[in-house]
């Protein structure tokens, strides 16, 4: 029997999913919730290229990742700092986690491209 939309959100989880992603042989960890449509909207919107994944994928870890504690890591006054320092395969490896839901299904309109 399938599931009807209203009863959908009875079954999404609120607390955060824990993200790690392997860089340069080195365990990367970080906590998310998900990703809702207001949020990305928000994200594009506060973009200044619009095309851009990788400005996208950084703003969404400024305003989403968090310590395991529910802390959050980045601050957004961070963006240029995290802009010239992060690296573009750990930078993409976290988007990639965070647009995806805890089966690995990938939300495809996630990326701006």
């Amino acid at each position: 029997m399938a599931l009807s939309l209203s009863k959908l959100l009875d079954g999404v989880s609120k607390e955060p999913i824990r993200r790690v992603f392997d860089y340069q042989g080195q365990e990367v960890e970080f906590y998310s919730k998900i990703l809702t449509l207001k949020e990305r909207d928000k994200i594009k919107k506060s973009q200044r290229d619009s095309e851009d994944a990788n400005e996208f994928a950084l703003r969404l870890l400024i305003n989403k990742a968090t310590t395991k504690d529910g802390k959050r890591m980045f601050q957004d006054g961070q963006y240029a700092e995290l802009l010239n320092e992060w690296p573009v395969a750990a930078l993409e490896s976290a988007m990639l986690l965070m647009i995806k839901d805890e089966t690995g299904e990938t939300d495809d309109d996630a990326d701006p491209k």
